[in-house]
């Protein structure tokens, strides 16, 4: 089975990365994915956001055991002991403090003048732990030499020795408008640093005197963002090095001649982006503010990650690709997205996309609210009938192991409500109260607008019984309530093993409840 990796570049690297943690936690991703992270601000709010998420879907997918037919957290997703690749030690370190500038203008006159030329003073001045603030040829040089034997990238090369040809399929994702995006992408991306690494990645020679027929054990692939959302203005943010949305067509522009005129590593580039630029949040300089809201281009560049995974293996040289994705019509519905390179695929995969986020979706609904009550009730005699028939026992010494109120049980549905609670942040945050995307209402989900940083408060669904029936932006099939899914979802379920703990069969219960109500209420198939 071919290896998968995942490299997320800056800010918006982060925000793809942490769509397709919650695609695999709905069940539509790899079988297995190794998560790389690579940024210098060590406080930006993204990304904190995302190591945060894989944390906590790596914790909910070990104490959960699901039953046949549950795709939650299906993706084996690992990270090395060290996920996050700061590039620096230590703090406060500028561009002159990494080139060494002082001690060349005492030893190399001439080669300090020639850094003058390419940097400016503020430039050398730059403080590099908190981002390249939009200028990516300082990124550029201080990311051109990753450090092979330390994690994360001691990571792929432990794992690269024993692969085929085309075996091991890194993927990375950046922004081509901002700063480190803009550099790590097509610096990571050269040929001597993964695709034909000549300390690490031994290459299978087919002809000694034709570099071209020589094959490599990584496919190389990437999702090159351009352009796709806007900021709000603040006008308090004093004038400095750091790139505006409004900076963004022109740097993409800039961007995209270089790629023209370099021969990068790349066997395969997704180039996706939006021209509406819906606003995703405050303008951000960097550091703990730069937390932005999710978009849906990131679900499509997740996609185009997918796809790269999935694709038919590769024995010989590959074959040199791109593929693009940007916006056909004015909305944006189930049909929208690019799922698969071979058309025959698309329809199937549509219909699992919608049907798995739909089941997740709902899930995440009923057990943050109805099953977080549950949990509150502190009760060991709750009268509802799916749980006297699953948890109510008669024997004293079967009390606590199977009592989803007691200790670890308990803790690890909190957990689960604790994720589910993210995603649905995440996903209704797509929702940008407009009718161009018409996916997931956020109006019957969540109350009050989702602004970073502040806690989001979900409707109750014992108030709004009806809401669970309402939250896709469609007409559905037939009308249903809680207690409907109460009903005809969760007490429709069959025993489960006893052997199983208490916390899963809970969460198990609650997900196929919501496999039951979906195919009952709305027009998946």
């Amino acid at each position: 089975m071919p290896k998968n990796y995942i490299i997320g570049i800056g800010g918006t690297g982060s925000r793809v990365v942490e769509s397709v943690v919650h695609l695999c936690a709905a069940g539509y991703g790899p079988a297995e994915l190794t998560i790389f992270l690579v940024d210098p601000d060590s406080g930006n709010g993204n990304l904190t956001r995302t190591k945060t998420l894989i944390t906590e879907y790596q914790k909910c997918r070990a104490n959960l055991d699901r039953i046949e037919g549950n795709n939650l957290f299906s993706t084996d997703i690992k990270i090395p002991e060290k996920f996050v690749w700061g590039i620096f030690d230590t703090k406060n370190t500028t561009l002159s403090d990494f080139i060494n500038y002082p001690l060349m203008e005492n030893k190399n006159k001439e080669l300090s003048d020639f850094v003058k030329v390419l940097f400016t003073e503020k430039e050398l001045a730059l403080k590099l732990d908190e981002g390249f603030k939009g200028h990516p040829a300082i990124g550029a040089v201080v990311m051109a030499n990753p450090p092979e034997d330390e994690y994360p990238f001691k990571a792929l090369w432990d794992d690269i020795a024993d692969k085929k040809p085309n075996d091991v399929r890194v993927f990375l994702v950046g922004s081509v408008f901002g700063g480190t995006g803009a550099a790590g992408f097509p610096t990571l991306g050269s040929e001597k640093i993964f695709k034909f690494n000549p300390n690490k990645n031994v290459i299978v020679k087919e002809d000694k005197t034709n570099k071209s027929n020589s094959v490599s054990r990584i496919l190389l692939g990437g999702a090159l963002m351009l352009p796709y959302f806007s900021f709000e203005n603040d006008n308090n943010v004093e004038e400095g090095l750091f790139v505006t949305s409004n900076d963004f067509p022109l740097a993409t522009k800039a961007a995209l001649h270089y790629y023209d005129e370099k021969n990068l590593g790349f066997d395969q580039i997704y180039f996706i982006g939006d021209s509406v630029t819906q606003q995703v949040g405050k303008f951000s300089v960097g550091t703990s503010t730069q937390e932005n809201r999710s978009h849906y281009i990131e679900i499509v560049s997740s996609l185009a990650a997918f796809d790269f995974f999935t694709q038919p293996a590769i024995k010989d040289v590959p074959e040199k690709m791109y593929f693009t994705a940007c916006r056909e019509t004015e909305e944006i519905n189930w049909d929208s997205f690019p799922f698969s390179r071979d058309d025959r695929n698309t329809k199937d995969e549509r219909n699992k996309f919608k049907r798995l986020l739909t089941y997740m979706t709902v899930f995440s609904y009923s057990l943050a609210s109805y099953g977080q009550k549950i949990l509150d009730s502190k009760s060991d005699n709750v009268q509802q009938t799916w749980y006297r028939e699953h948890f109510a026992y008669k024997r004293p010494e079967d009390e606590k192991s199977h009592n989803p109120h007691h200790g670890s049980n308990q803790d690890h549905i909190l957990d689960m409500i604790k994720f589910s609670s993210k995603f649905l942040i995440w996903i209704t945050s797509i929702d940008d109260n407009t009718n161009i995307v018409r996916l997931i209402d956020k109006k019957k989900i969540v109350s009050g607008e989702i602004e970073a940083g502040k806690e989001v408060e979900l409707f109750d669904l014992e108030l709004n019984k009806a809401f669970i029936a309402r939250i896709l932006k469609e007409t559905p099939k037939r009308d249903g309530d809680l207690n409907y899914f109460i009903t005809e979802g969760l007490n429709e379920i069959q025993p489960m093993d006893k052997a199983m703990t208490a916390s899963s069969r809970f969460c198990n219960l609650f997900y196929q409840g919501s496999i039951n109500f979906c195919k009952n209420i709305y027009n998946i198939q």
